[in-house]
């Protein structure tokens, strides 16, 4: 995915670094509210993110802000704006990948968002590895190869509820489903294909 990453903010910061120091003081972790079908795991939603970080920030005097910005190439930005009631803010941009499938892209920029505000605001999820997060002792995943990624879309068959669901829990690219997972999302999708078949014939 092509993402490039920019990091803009107020001349002094002294404020702003006091008042989120003391928000991640008390911040809790953001719950993982979110069941990945594919991957047997959970994830943080938007929303458990910011009612992990709402009371901390608030208190503090912090804000967020996450926007789109459309380039003069045409491209997209997303840009999540850490404000403070002083005035100071600190910026973080990312550019999004050129992408035509309004699906994907919108699959994209929730997934973006999520871990956009997670870095800005300094928050994990309730229980993360240090060890996985810091990539010690943690195996290359491998990914499925580019004839598996074309029978899953051959077997979804152009069921857009089902191939927007795949892309939801797949950060938007299919070709990050890890091998050890592709005959879990396989067998996944045939029988969300099942279940609307069985709904056409009743």
């Amino acid at each position: 995915m092509n993402e490039e990453k920019d990091t803009t903010e107020t001349q002094s910061l002294s404020k702003i670094a006091t008042a989120l120091s003391k928000a991640q003081g008390i911040m809790n972790g953001a719950k993982k509210d979110k069941d990945n079908p594919f991957f047997k795991s959970s994830y943080s939603s938007l929303s458990s993110i910011f009612e992990a970080i709402r009371e901390p920030f608030a208190v503090n005097g912090l804000s967020v802000t996450q926007t789109m910005e459309v380039l003069p190439t045409g491209l997209q930005m997303l840009c999540t704006r850490l404000l403070h009631s002083s005035g100071e803010y600190i910026d973080s941009k990312m550019l999004l990948p050129n992408e035509n499938n309004p699906q994907k892209m919108g699959s994209l920029i929730s997934y973006l968002r999520r871990y956009s505000l997670m870095a800005i605001a300094g928050i994990a999820s309730e229980d993360d590895d240090g060890n996985s997060a810091s990539g010690n002792n943690a195996p290359r995943p491998k990914y499925i190869s580019l004839d598996q990624v074309k029978n899953l879309e051959e077997t979804i068959n152009g069921n857009s509820r089902v191939r927007n669901m795949v892309l939801e829990n797949c950060n938007g690219n299919m070709s990050t489903i890890t091998v050890d997972r592709y005959d879990g999302a396989l067998n996944w999708i045939k029988s969300e294909l099942a279940k609307d078949k069985a709904k056409k014939n009743d």
